[in-house]
């Protein structure tokens, strides 16, 4: 069947590579790239002839199900050993695991998609996604066609009653494991930095697709992220002096695939499922940073409001504020800082509050063409509270109102008193530090009297910003006797010491924002190097 597909990633700071893709001096910034928020939007991408495998249909018969062995496809591509087989590539979502006894169900696998750049005489246009070189194979699944992880699904009807005539509608999901290939182009950094066969990254952890509709089999429908934290991006081979195999290139954070006919209409309804449109953005999935601590507010960020700019940039952050008989106030490009009580999530069944004197900046507009930057000021109170997770904490925004004197006159905004303004607080401990997410819901009111207050249009997504960029690599390369050339990518300083614990000193000014060498030399006594920001 014909599929079609897109994605978007955050591309990490902490290695930083974002060079490898921003504008810098004699290139442009990679199709799809924004460098204010480090975002990278995939084209629309089609693939003629996804195949994707299923058993035959039976009733959950749990603790002994008799269908496995379970065939996939006829004449049979593989066999499922049991449901164990899903933890070898990702598991099984609560919402099927918890599927009760005689549900109907069908295995499925992703057999072959292999995903490549419109290719037909007639592109379509979307403003929210790039064009990049025509018939490139960009994003590829399924053991048919190469990729070592198997991409499991079930579809499990909705009624549990057993009865063959209720299996629609039905819940799908999918595990996928894909491999993405960046083409080298033209014009960008790209075509210095990446290998002539593209940059191979691959998903670390199941990326779960899921669609909570599915009216019949083969699907006509779009299957999207689901509700988990975004999917960490790692290259797959290694390309010195840019890269190593395992680097972590950045997160995927939206994504979309249809099972559906190459036109101009399914196109733009895929797209609206998985990005949303150019004023009102899909809620991405939360970007889990690495940090040296697990407090909240994550310290040293901003709560951002998620863009999904393109090249050019285009925002679609924007909220309406509609004042009868005045017109139309436009905000955009939130960013709520000066966050600096930062406290220690709590333990399970309780709560606490972080009281900060906060800033939120902004971008204003009569016209929602042109935008004038404002600063208001006042009090933010975040709330976490502990469930029971010892991973995920409830959050909300419970007070804010700023105030301040814009172009436009004094405003105030605040949380409405009426709609809770939620989020979530992720943490995960790694050998380093942690992995920490952070995010808001925030349904905002203005007012220019303090008295009447006219709501947004919708809730925005705020999530805690990136990491400032942090070195990566360090690559040797042209050793020679007495010497040899040190190469790294991004604006940071080499320093040298005599002893690996110090005391280092700079050897030089900071780098370029692209590719930097430095040739050093070998003295009889052991030296030691590394890059600072």
């Amino acid at each position: 069947m014909p599929s079609l597909g897109v994605f978007r990633l955050v591309v990490n700071t902490s290695p930083d590579f974002t060079p490898l893709v921003a504008p810098a001096v004699g290139f442009n910034g990679y199709p799809g790239y924004h460098s204010s928020d480090q975002h990278l939007t995939s084209p629309l991408l089609y693939d003629a002839n996804t195949v994707i495998g299923r058993s035959s249909p039976h009733q959950r018969a749990l603790p002994t199900p008799p269908y496995f062995p379970a065939p996939i496809d006829a004449p049979t591509f593989d066999t499922l050993a049991g449901y164990s087989d899903y933890g070898l590539y990702g598991g099984i979502p609560f919402l099927f695991a918890a599927a009760p006894n005689p549900t109907r169900e069908v295995l499925t696998e992703v057999e072959a998609f292999v995903l490549s750049t419109v290719s037909s005489d007639t592109q379509c246009r979307n403003p929210l996604v790039p064009s990049v070189p025509i018939n490139w194979p960009m994003v590829k699944a399924g053991t048919g066609v190469g990729v070592a992880a198997k991409s499991l699904g079930i579809v499990r009807a909705i009624s549990t009653t057993g009865v063959p005539a209720s299996d629609f509608p039905a819940y799908s999901f999918f595990d996928i494991h894909v491999e993405v290939n960046l083409p080298p182009v033209a014009g960008t950094y790209s075509m210095v930095a990446f290998p002539a066969g593209g940059a191979v990254l691959t998903n670390g952890n199941a990326l779960v697709v899921t669609n909570l509709n599915l009216t019949s089999l083969p699907p006509q429908v779009v299957y999207i992220h689901g509700n988990t934290n975004a999917v960490p991006m790692l290259f797959k081979f290694n390309n010195a002096p840019y890269w190593n195999a395992g680097d972590f290139f950045g997160y995927l954070v939206l994504s979309g695939h249809g099972t559906f006919t190459n036109d101009c209409t399914q196109e733009a309804a895929l797209i609206a499922a998985a990005l949303g449109t150019v004023t009102n953005s899909k809620p991405e999935m939360p970007v889990p940073w690495s940090r040296p601590s697990n407090l909240f507010p994550s310290p040293g960020s901003a709560y951002n409001s998620l863009m999904t700019d393109t090249n050019p940039p285009t925002s679609a952050d924007v909220l309406h504020f509609t004042v009868p008989g005045a017109g139309t106030l436009y905000v955009q490009n939130l960013s709520l800082g000066n966050l600096t009580q930062f406290i220690s999530p709590p333990l399970s069944g309780s709560a606490m509050s972080s009281n900060n004197n906060s800033v939120l900046v902004c971008q204003l507009s009569i016209d929602g063409q042109t935008f004038s930057p404002a600063q208001l000021i006042g009090p933010a109170v975040l709330k976490i509270s502990n469930n029971g997770s010892p991973s995920q904490f409830d959050t909300s925004l419970v007070q804010f109102q700023v105030q301040g004197q814009t172009p436009f006159g004094v405003l105030l905004i605040r949380e409405s008193p009426t709609l809770p303004s939620l989020g979530q607080h992720s943490v995960q401990p790694t050998a380093h530090g942690y992995q920490v997410s952070s995010f808001f819901d925030v349904f905002l009111e203005l007012s220019t009297d303090g008295v009447n207050y006219i709501p947004a249009d919708r809730s925005i997504r705020v999530q805690a910003s990136a990491p400032p960029a942090s070195p990566g690599s360090l690559f040797i390369k042209g050793i020679a006797a007495g010497g040899g050339t040190l190469q790294w990518l991004g604006p940071f300083t080499l320093q040298s010491a005599p002893k690996v614990t110090g005391p280092y000193t700079d050897m030089g000014a900071a780098g370029g924002p692209l590719l930097n060498s430095s040739t050093v030399s070998f003295g009889s006594s052991q030296m030691y190097f590394r890059l600072r920001q």
